[in-house]
């Protein structure tokens, strides 16, 4: 099941079935998250591009 954050800190479990109409219904209470990516960014120098 997804997991929607609450502006006012409320977590909620909603089925997929549900889902668009829970989004529609509730998008001035939706908090919206970034979420980091993991891996390190790619360094330009270090790309290789000779093609074999």
């Amino acid at each position: 099941m997804p997991t929607i954050y609450l502006k006012n800190g409320e977590t909620v479990q909603v089925s997929v079935e549900n889902l668009e109409d829970f989004l529609y219904e509730n998008h001035e209470r939706i908090e919206v998250r970034r979420k980091k990516l993991r891996r390190p960014p790619v360094d330009a120098a270090t790309v290789s591009t000779s093609s074999k």
